[in-house]
């Protein structure tokens, strides 16, 4: 199977001489059958090749290899002019996923005890909680945070957490935050609380300690785009000259439904009924399922890029990245990236607006249409009016209809 990305006789029996040469045959099958570039594939062998004869020159069997190890060769590279790592650098994460899944590497050391809690943690937001990925990875963020400044590197004493820690751990985080989000170390504190009590490691009692972090409600107006904005961007989508099918694909969701970029990045093969014509969105927020009528122009993209773009994959989300091995979208960043790319073929200069914003102009013009809030928030799946709420100082024609005149006239 090397022969499929080398042709040279001197290249291949260089690498087949080496220390990885036993293992370089299965680890092309796999970038074969992952549908690797043949460049992509050369690259990923040669640093295979490097990785085994410098583990050997170190001494170390490639069963006994560690991260700790892959992380010393990497390191061993040195960088370019650019002062960027090598290219090969990069590959050495996918070249331990691959030995890896063959079980050539070492496993893991075993966790320290705050990692071992944080884990524990983790799952209880998880099975428990019912918390998203990020809303999990914000919370364990500051967990990690909480240890670290409380405990260091001693062992975990739960019990001998004071109120005034946690009070003066939270300002310190919340001084750094913009308005908006300072009540966010408060919340993932009282997450951790919660969970400890459920131990019965602290009180229940304890999380009366927290700090309010005192925020003024709608105090700021969402960022949406204009009517006008809005109307180039679906036009420009409709068209080839707009970018790819799948980046339009995911725009006209965002924009037409208000969908979030989580939503739009875990929409799964199965969750499109194409006979009736709808959405079922599984992995809200809320956790909420809801059923949305899938728009013409959206769904007219979208079937273009399931059969002239998708590669062949075995994972069933709709949207898979660019990059071999083309996996599913990562993370929510990457889908607000991907609307960036859009608006700047569509010539609007909006560098700071993301796939967030696109949700906000889609409540913000069933508002102004005079839509229910009971079937935005329906849409939207948020579980309480209050959140849809904010949309309404948006509806600028009925606030001018109701506005006080201003004492003394005109300003």
């Amino acid at each position: 199977m090397l022969e499929s990305f080398f042709v040279q006789e001197q290249v291949l029996s260089r690498l087949r001489s080496g220390p990885m040469g036993p293992y370089l045959p299965d680890l092309a099958v796999q970038l074969v059958q992952q549908h690797y570039a043949r460049r992509t594939g050369c690259i990923l062998l040669r640093t295979a090749d490097r990785l085994g004869r410098w583990l050997a020159q170190e001494g170390v069997a490639l069963t006994d290899a560690t991260a700790v190890h892959l992380k010393s060769f990497a390191a061993s590279q040195g960088r370019r002019d650019t002062g960027r790592l090598p290219q090969t650098v990069w590959s050495v994460s996918r070249i331990a996923e691959l030995l890896q899944s063959r079980g050539l590497l070492a496993c893991p050391p075993p966790l320290a005890a705050g990692d071992q809690w944080l884990c524990r943690f983790d799952q209880h937001l998880l099975h428990v909680q019912g918390l998203t990925t990020k809303t999990r990875g914000n919370y364990l963020r500051y967990a990690h945070r909480l240890i670290t400044v409380r405990f260091g590197e001693a062992a975990l004493d739960w019990p001998a957490l004071s109120a005034d820690d946690l009070c003066r751990f939270v300002r310190s985080e919340a001084a750094d935050l913009q308005p908006g989000s300072r009540g966010l170390p408060g919340t993932a504190i009282s997450a951790v609380l919660r969970f400890l009590a459920t131990e019965g490691a602290v009180s229940p009692l304890l999380a009366r300690a927290l700090p309010h972090i005192r925020r003024w409600r709608h105090a700021s107006l969402p960022r949406h785009l204009t009517a006008v904005q809005l109307e180039t961007i679906l036009t420009a989508c409709q068209k080839p000259e707009g970018g790819s099918c799948r980046d339009r694909a995911i725009v006209l969701l965002l924009a037409r439904l208000g969908l979030r970029a989580g939503e739009v990045r875990q929409l799964r093969l199965q969750d499109i009924d194409w006979a009736e014509g709808v959405l079922h969105v599984r992995q809200g927020k809320s956790r909420r399922e809801r059923c949305l009528p899938l728009p013409a122009d959206a769904g007219t993209v979208l079937v273009d890029y399931l059969q002239q773009e998708r590669p062949a994959s075995a994972h069933r989300e709709v949207f898979l990245s660019l990059v071999t091995p083309h996996p599913p979208v990562a993370a929510s960043p990457a889908v607000s990236r991907i609307v960036q790319r859009v608006l700047r073929k569509a010539g609007i200069d909006a560098p700071r607006l993301g796939a967030h914003h696109l949700r906000h102009t889609a409540a913000t013009q069933m508002v102004r249409r005079g839509t229910p809030f009971k079937d935005i928030a329906d849409v939207l799946g948020h579980k309480s009016l209050d959140t849809t709420a904010i949309y309404a100082k948006l509806d600028e024609p009925s606030l001018q209809r109701v506005a006080l005149p201003w004492p003394g006239g005109e300003q």
